[in-house]
């Protein structure tokens, strides 16, 4: 087993006009994430300009990965994907690497870190045989996939064989059925077999293509962080993470945001808000969403930008109502309010409560348009100040 080794990675400020005065560093991940936030607060100057990477070398186990390694890769999910592998030493990274490339998982060292921490959930068999070969050739992996399903195919025989159900003529013929595998050319089988498309053959093993694939956003960045650092993966299916910012911070570009999980307690999200302003040294009204994520059945409603003029206390109670009633379809609300022009926060809560009553209706029909024509000047008055509600738009994910 080869060691699982480090990354080493040169930074430095990015911007031309400080380059000649610009600090450099070299750092080995990975490492506590509050060290390495201190050298990223000296290297942007505490978020006034921009990091590059200059330099990225890999040893031991982070040879076999392949992610990005380019000048604006994002240190610290670097960093957790660093320690994913540091945290899962005994994983088939050849397996890993496979999946990335056949799957079409970005290079983005956060996608390559969720596919490491859900390993398990990959739709992989490795091999009942050893590939030799460093860079395999087609042929060696047909054989390797081929001797394969003989030994399944032998071990499924066997079984049936021992079946004391079984009458001794029914064995017998399962017998001869076992000899006759043996002179199956391997190579040849696995290459059939693999020719319809359903598996993908890597170097240790093979794939499924038609199972289901690893969640490539189960983990954003910060949680990903704690799962790899802390070893907690504990998170909720469908959330909505939000980044609280003083509004003054946000508009300037200046990223001191930080991370809240919806939906919480109110009392808690107050409080927690209240915490954030003081660290920050403004009044909590100040705060805004200056970016978020959605997860889980969240994802469906990824079609609508949310703003910075949305209260994040109006979020933590849409995420609340979609949360507490998993029969809604996030999906289907989504189409509902984009069809009727409904934008605004609480029009959206209160169109997700009335799809919520009408699921319980004995015709079980969901009618809305009650509450549509009800919505509809308010709809028009948000359609009219879409030029101005525009600018405080969010791309959510981008994070």
């Amino acid at each position: 087993m080869s060691k699982i080794a480090n990354i080493r990675v040169d930074v430095a400020a990015s911007d031309a006009a400080y380059y000649a005065y610009a600090p450099h560093d070299s750092v080995i991940l990975p490492m506590a994430p509050d060290k390495l936030q201190k050298v990223i607060d000296k290297m942007t100057y505490f978020g006034r300009h921009d990091y590059a990477i200059e330099d990225i070398r890999t040893s031991g186990k982070f040879d076999k990965l392949h992610f990005a390694e380019d000048e604006h890769v994002d240190l610290r999910a670097l960093n957790a994907m660093a320690e994913c592998v540091k945290r899962n030493p005994d994983l088939d990274y050849d397996a890993v690497r496979d999946y990335c490339d056949n799957f079409d998982v970005p290079v983005d060292p956060l996608m390559v870190g969720n596919v490491i921490m859900q390993a398990d959930d990959m739709p992989f068999c490795g091999y009942s045989v050893a590939v030799d070969s460093e860079a395999p050739l087609p042929s060696d992996l047909w054989r390797a996939y081929g001797l394969t399903l003989l030994d399944q195919a032998s071990e499924e025989l066997e079984s049936c064989v021992n079946d004391n159900r079984l009458s001794p003529a029914s064995k017998a013929s399962l017998l001869n059925i076992g000899e006759l595998l043996g002179n199956v050319p391997a190579e040849a089988l696995g290459a059939r077999m693999a020719a319809g498309g359903d598996v993908c053959l890597g170097h240790s093993g093979y794939f499924d293509r038609n199972s289901n694939e690893v969640d490539l956003m189960k983990f954003d960045l910060n949680e990903l962080e704690q799962a790899a650092f802390e070893g907690d993966r504990d998170f909720a299916a469908d959330r909505i993470v939000v980044y609280a910012e003083d509004r003054e911070a946000a508009d300037l570009g200046l990223n001191i945001s930080l991370p809240l999980t919806l939906p919480m307690d109110a009392a808690e999200l107050e409080g927690a808000l209240k915490d954030i302003a003081e660290m920050e040294g403004v009044d909590a009204g100040e705060l805004v969403m200056c970016d978020y994520e959605l997860h889980g059945r969240f994802r469906e409603y990824s079609w609508h930008d949310f703003g910075s003029d949305d209260p994040i206390v109006d979020m933590n109670r849409f995420a609340q109502v979609v949360v507490n009633n998993p029969e809604l379809s996030v999906g289907e609300l989504f189409c509902y309010n984009d069809d009727h022009e409904i934008y605004d926060i609480d029009a959206i809560i209160e169109s997700a409560e009335k799809m919520i009553a009408s699921q319980g209706a004995p015709d079980g029909d969901l009618c809305l348009d009650n509450l549509a024509e009800a919505k509809g000047d308010e709809a028009e008055m948000v359609n009219e100040g879409i030029g101005t509600i525009g600018a405080g738009a969010l791309a959510g994910g981008e994070r």
